[in-house]
């Protein structure tokens, strides 16, 4: 009986003491909250250059459900923009979690995915607007379209002229594969300076990064990824880096 009895006693305090390390272990859970990310944020984006800039972010975590806008100061690539994207808490016995105890000890914790995309254009160019006609024009300059920077096929047009300047360019093949509007530029037909900017046609590309945080309710911290094509043609390769946020 007494050999039962002092089985009991230890088994009992093994398995204090397991309560006791297991408790430890739990760091910066927070019991009996909930993951939400509504509010305003602060903090940086880092490009793939090491190089941060500022950023803040404004969200509304609906349920799970995250909309809002961000805004980075002075990156290569894009500027901000408005997000949407899913929150969701960390369940139970996953990290920072005691599975030996009853409570939820990271129910402050969670991930959080966003999307920011824009609205660029992509595709042929459309028209040519002359900024300035030049001077001296005899014949009509022969016209070129820088190449796009993604494949594709560079445009073409034909320059018409009046009264020795360069009035319009009638486009004869819009090409194909633009991301960002082309430089245009003007040679021969005996005169010079003539200016004109190309616009792309209607048509949408993807141009878009997400963003992926793991913390708490007041830190999060993750990386982004994705492309930025309407921007450079360097932005279109890649564009990824870090990113940490406080809430205000």
């Amino acid at each position: 009986m007494k050999r039962k009895q002092l089985a009991i006693l230890w088994a009992t305090l093994l398995v204090s003491l397991l309560g006791l390390q297991g408790c430890s272990s739990s760091t910066s859970g927070v019991f009996g909250q909930s993951f939400n990310v509504t509010g305003h944020w602060s903090g940086t984006v880092t490009d793939s250059y090491g190089v941060a800039r500022a950023t803040t972010v404004t969200l509304v975590d609906s349920g799970g459900a995250v909309s809002g806008t961000i805004n980075v100061v002075g990156h290569s690539c894009f500027s901000g923009g408005n997000v949407t994207g899913t929150s969701a808490q960390s369940p139970a016995n996953t990290t920072d979690d005691n599975p030996l105890t009853a409570d939820q000890e990271n129910s402050n914790q969670g991930t959080l995915t966003l999307s920011l995309a824009s609205g660029a254009t992509s595709g042929g160019v459309s028209s040519v607007t002359i900024v300035s006609g030049g001077t001296g024009y005899v014949e009509p300059p022969v016209v070129e379209f820088a190449a796009p920077s993604s494949g594709g096929r560079r445009a073409t047009g034909i320059a018409v002229i009046e009264a020795g300047a360069v009035s319009a360019v009638v486009i004869t093949d819009p090409g194909s594969g633009y991301s960002f509007d082309p430089v245009v530029s003007f040679s021969g037909g005996e005169g010079s300076d003539a200016i004109g900017t190309a616009t792309l046609d209607a048509s949408t590309i993807t141009d878009a990064v997400t963003l992926n945080m793991v913390g708490s309710s007041s830190q999060l911290a993750g990386s982004y990824s994705g492309v930025w094509k309407g921007k450079s043609s360097d932005c279109s390769v890649e564009t990824s880096g870090t990113i940490s946020l406080s809430r205000l």
